[in-house]
C-alpha cells in the first residue's frame, strides 16, 4: 500500500514537472513571437521602405536583360535562316561586322574576314578579306618569304574590282567582278608567265579600297602597307578625287573630304553625336539583333550618308550649293582644290622614293571623257544621269582638267605617271559596267599594259613582238564561246551534251559522259579559223571529276598537234564552286583547234562545266 502511494506521488510530482517545462516553453515561444513581431514591424515600418525601389529596379534591370538575352537567342536564330548563314556558315559572329571600319590615319579600311563580294552568279564563290583586310584569297605575312617578290596594287573600288553601282547596277544586272576578273589577279598571272624572276614567285596583292583616293593611299601607305615591305607598289586611282575637288566650300581641306570621313570624326570626337555614333557602331558589331534589323545594310555607310545629308549635302552630288559663286571665285577654289590634291600625288611619289620602293601611279578611265564606240551596254549607261556632274560641275570637265594638272606635276618632278583615260577610246567592246568601274576584258587590259611597262621600266627587259597589244577587241573574246565541240564521248543523256562546256563562265548545266569504254577519251573544240590563243580556264563537275593528270594541246589543221599545258589534280582553284584550273602561257600560239585529254583517269569519264579560251 505505502510503495503504491510512493510511486502515486512520484508520478504526480514528474506530471508536475512536465507541466510546467510545457508552460516554460510556451512562455518562451510566446516571448519569441512577440520578438519577432516586433522586429517585423521595425523592417515593415523602416527598412522596407527604403529598400523597395532599389529591389524594383533590380527587377526590372533583371527583367529587361533576360529579354534582351531572349531576343539576342531569337535574332540569332533568326539569322541563320537568312542568306548570310551561307555566307558565314558556322560563324555568325563575322555577320555582325561592317565591311569597313573606322581607321584614324586614313579614315576607313576593310575588316579582316569579313565577305567583299556577296555576288555568286556567275558560279564563282563568296569572297572575303584576308587578314589584312586586302580583297585575297590567301594571307599575307608581314615578314616577307626570301622567296617571294612582292608587288601591292593600291587604289580605289577600279584597282578593288568593283561591278557597276546606284542605277548602273539595276542597268547592268548587277554584273560582278571575280577576284580572277581583277587587274591584280591577271597582272600577277602575267609576270610569273612572261617575266619570271629566278629563284621568286612575283605574287600581286590587291589591296585597293572602294572609295580611297590619293590621300587614303598616301596615309595608308605610311601608316600600314610599308610594314609589309612591297618590292613594287602600282596605284590606279582618280574617280574618287572627282567629289572632293568639285566642292567649292571656303574652309575645304582635302584630307577632310574623303569618303566616310564625316563618320570618322564623329567617332573619334568626345561629343555627344561622336558618342551616338560610337554607340550606334559598337552595338551593330556586338548584337545579333541590331544585325538583324540593319541586314543587308553597310551601317557605317548610312551613318555616314546621314551626316552628309544633314550638312546639306546630297548623295547624288546634283545639287550645286555654290551657284552664288563667282566665275573667277569658282575657278581659284577649284584651282586651289586640284592644287592639294596634286601635291598629296607628289607627297606620295616622295614617300615612296625615300623608301627605295619603284612604283608606278596611275589615273583611271573615266566614262563620261572616253570617246569609244559605245557597246550596247554603255549605251544603256549613256542614258542614265548619275555622276554626270559633282555639285553642279561637269565631270568630263573637272576630270579633264585634274588629268592636265596632274601630268604637269609628274613631269615637273620627274615621277612615274600613267594616263589611261583615254586607253579605251579604240575599243568596240564592252568596257564600263558604270562611271568608272571596268569589264573583265578591260581589266585584263589594263593588267597586261602595267605589266608591260613593269617589264620595261622596272625589270629593265625589252619587250618583244608578243608583248604589244594590238586589235584590243580580241582580247576580251572567249574563243571556246563562239566556238563548236568538234568531238566528244557519247553524253550520259542530252540534257548534259558537249554544248554546255562553251557556255562561258561555269554553271549548273555540264557536260557529262560518265563511261567511255570504246571511244577515245578526249574532247576537240574548233574555233572556226586560226585565232592567237595564251591563256585558258577549265573547270570540272567536281572534284572526282579532276583527273589525276591531263592535258591540253592546239593544232591549226587537226593533224598535227602541240602541247600546250599539261597540270595534275593538285594545282585546281577554288575561285569557282566548283575545282577549276588557270593557265596563262609565256607566249601566245596559233591554234583553231583545242584538244583536252585526260593522261590518268580513276575511271574512264569527262565531266566539265566550262571550257574559256582567251587571247
Amino acid at each position: 500500500m505505502t510503495e503504491k502511494y510512493t510511486q502515486s506521488l512520484v508520478g504526480q510530482a514528474e506530471a508536475e514537472l512536465e507541466l510546467k517545462k510545457v508552460a516554460r516553453e510556451t512562455e518562451s515561444a510566446a516571448e519569441s513571437f512577440q520578438s519577432v513581431q516586433k522586429k517585423s514591424g521595425f523592417l515593415g515600418r523602416y527598412v522596407w521602405p527604403v529598400l523597395r525601389v532599389p529591389l524594383y529596379i533590380v527587377f526590372l534591370i533583371a527583367s529587361v536583360v533576360l529579354i534582351l538575352l531572349a531576343l539576342e537567342k531569337v535574332a540569332y536564330w533568326s539569322l541563320g535562316k537568312t542568306y548570310v548563314s551561307s555566307i558565314y556558315p558556322g560563324n555568325l559572329i563575322m555577320a555582325r561586322r561592317d565591311f569597313t571600319m573606322p581607321v584614324s590615319h586614313y579614315d576607313y579600311d576593310f575588316v579582316p574576314g569579313v565577305c567583299l563580294e556577296y555576288n555568286i552568279s556567275k558560279g564563282n564563290r563568296y569572297e572575303y578579306a584576308n587578314n589584312a583586310g586586302f580583297r585575297e584569297p590567301r594571307d599575307i605575312p608581314k615578314e616577307k618569304p626570301a622567296d617571294e617578290y612582292r608587288v601591292f596594287l593600291t587604289g580605289g573600288s577600279t584597282a578593288f574590282g568593283m561591278g557597276p553601282v546606284g542605277e548602273a547596277a539595276f542597268a547592268m544586272n548587277n554584273y560582278g567582278i571575280e577576284y580572277r576578273e581583277t587587274i591584280s589577279h591577271a597582272l600577277e598571272m602575267i609576270l610569273n608567265a612572261t617575266a619570271p624572276i629566278e629563284g621568286k614567285t612575283i605574287k600581286v596583292y590587291n589591296t585597293a579600297v572602294w572609295g580611297h583616293a590619293y590621300q587614303h593611299l598616301l596615309m595608308r601607305y605610311m601608316t600600314k602597307l610599308r610594314d609589309y615591305s612591297p618590292d613594287l607598289v602600282i596605284s590606279l586611282d582618280g574617280a574618287n578625287e572627282l567629289p572632293m575637288i568639285s566642292k567649292l566650300t571656303p574652309d575645304w581641306n582635302y584630307f577632310r573630304e574623303g569618303q566616310f570621313h564625316n563618320i570618322l570624326e564623329e567617332v573619334f570626337a568626345y561629343n555627344g553625336p561622336g558618342l551616338s555614333s560610337y554607340l550606334t557602331l559598337w552595338f551593330k558589331n556586338n548584337s545579333y539583333l541590331v544585325t538583324l534589323f540593319w541586314n543587308g545594310r553597310d551601317l557605317f555607310q548610312e551613318l555616314n550618308k546621314g551626316i552628309h545629308m544633314q550638312r546639306g549635302l546630297s548623295e547624288t552630288f546634283g545639287t550645286d550649293p555654290f551657284a552664288n559663286l563667282s566665275v573667277e571665285e569658282k575657278s581659284r577654289r577649284v584651282d586651289r582644290n586640284i592644287a592639294a590634291v596634286v601635291r598629296v600625288m607628289e607627297d606620295y611619289h616622295a614617300a615612296l622614293q625615300n623608301d627605295g620602293i619603284p612604283h608606278i601611279i596611275a589615273l583611271q578611265p573615266w566614262f563620261y571623257l572616253s570617246q569609244k564606240q559605245k557597246h550596247e551596254k554603255e549605251q544603256i549607261l549613256d542614258s542614265l544621269s548619275g555622276y554626270r556632274t559633282y555639285y553642279g560641275i561637269p565631270s568630263d570637265k573637272m576630270y579633264q582638267l585634274y588629268l592636265e594638272r596632274a601630268r604637269q606635276s609628274a613631269e615637273r618632278t620627274n615621277y612615274f605617271l600613267v594616263d589611261f583615260s583615254d586607253y579605251f577610246d579604240d575599243v568596240t567592246e564592252w568596257v564600263f559596267t558604270d562611271w568608272c568601274h571596268l569589264t573583265p576584258g578591260a581589266n585584263f587590259l589594263l593588267a597586261k599594259e602595267l605589266a608591260n611597262l613593269v617589264k620595261e621600266h622596272i625589270f629593265a627587259r625589252p619587250l618583244d613582238e608578243t608583248d604589244k597589244i594590238k586589235e584590243k577587241d580580241s582580247f576580251f573574246w572567249d574563243l571556246a564561246a563562239s566556238g563548236t565541240v568538234k568531238y566528244a564521248p557519247a553524253p550520259d543523256s542530252s540534257d548534259v551534251g558537249p554544248e554546255n562546256v562553251l557556255r562561258g563562265y561555269p554553271g549548273e548545266v555540264l557536260f557529262s559522259a560518265r563511261s567511255v569504254k570504246d571511244q577515245p577519251l578526249e574532247m576537240v573544240f574548233d574555233f572556226g579559223e586560226a585565232h592567237t590563243m595564251s591563256r585558258i580556264r577549265v573547270v570540272w563537275a567536281d572534284e572526282a571529276s579532276v583527273p589525276h593528270e591531263w592535258e591540253m594541246e592546239t593544232s591549226l589543221d587537226e593533224k598535227q598537234w602541240e602541247p600546250f599545258v599539261r597540270a595534275t589534280s593538285q594545282q585546281t582553284d577554288s575561285f569557282s564552286r566548283w575545282p577549276g584550273f588557270e593557265y596563262y602561257a609565256a607566249k601566245p600560239v596559233q591554234a583553231r583547234f583545242v584538244r583536252y585529254k585526260p593522261i590518268r583517269v580513276a575511271e574512264r569519264s569527262i565531266r566539265l562545266r566550262s571550257l574559256s579560251v582567251y587571247r
